[in-house]
């Protein structure tokens, strides 16, 4: 082969090379936009088209659902000279038969509402101006938990515990009777869920540091809450409200409030929750 045409031949080469680098070089480069594009413009595709009227309908549906499980609670401690009134919310977690075709309910809320060291007259708020006597069952220091129990003829709703693992973001409905029972009973609040699993460490009634798990979401809670129900898109229970985080004065804390997971109270009250 003369000279010229092996200078030819290699020249090709590596003309024949550099384009395969490049086109290398721009392909990897598309495939990258393309990798960046779809992290950029990702979104959910659903098989149909959800409306705002049906996200509405389901959470009318639950928060009526809920209500039906959901009760004030009245506790009036001290003797006749020193009596004091507080007021708190639960939910109904159990219903049987009595003996006379009327009905025992169980009714789960926070220990503190009932104040078990001194409480004197604890009565369950039903709407209607219907007080019913109550009596204290079970409690738990360490949750802070309490079942308290009443009879009635009339047929109430029982309350579905979700003990299931719940995700930030889903929907949090909040119901209780805020300051004044008769006035705010059931006030229905909705939020969503900020943690399914917000460790907390706080001190027991000992003085003992210990860290629990609550469910931490922003639908408002207020004094009177405590105690009620927290509940899902579906109308189940997920939690029991028991604190909202306040602050020293000065602070302006918002949507920072914490329910006990239903797993808890299914697991505290495991024996009378069993079927008779």
């Amino acid at each position: 082969m003369s000279k010229k045409k092996l200078m030819f031949v290699l020249g090709m080469c590596f003309l024949l090379i550099s384009c395969l680098f490049i086109s290398s070089c721009s392909i990897q480069q598309l495939f990258k936009n393309k990798i960046i594009n779809e992290i950029e413009n990702k979104y959910i595709e659903y098989s149909q088209t959800i409306t705002v009227n049906d996200i509405e309908d389901a959470l009318v549906q639950a928060s009526e659902i809920a209500a039906s499980s959901t009760v004030a609670i009245r506790v009036i401690s001290g003797s006749i000279f020193t009596a004091s009134e507080s007021m708190g919310s639960g939910v109904i977690i159990k219903r049987s038969q009595n003996y006379n075709n009327t009905y025992r309910y169980l009714v789960v809320t926070n220990r503190h509402v009932t104040d078990t060291s001194s409480a004197s007259d604890i009565s369950v708020y039903i709407g209607n101006n219907q007080y019913i006597d109550a009596m204290l069952v079970s409690y738990d220091d360490d949750y802070d938990l309490a079942l308290i129990a009443f009879d009635s003829g009339i047929l109430l709703n029982v309350a579905t515990l979700y003990t299931d693992t719940l995700v930030t973001g889903q929907y949090a409905i909040a119901i209780g009777s805020p300051y004044d029972i008769e006035s705010f009973y059931n006030t229905v609040t909705i939020g969503s869920v900020s943690s399914p699993n917000r460790l907390i460490e706080e001190e027991d009634l000992y003085g003992k540091s210990v860290v629990h798990t609550f469910i931490q979401h922003d639908a408002a809670i207020n004094s009177g809450n405590s105690g009620g129900g927290l509940y899902d898109i579906y109308g189940r229970l997920i939690g029991i409200n028991t604190w909202k985080l306040v602050g020293d004065l000065g602070d302006h804390f918002e949507g920072l409030n914490f329910a006990i997971p239903a797993s808890v109270v299914n697991q505290v009250f495991a024996t009378y929750l069993k079927n008779d």
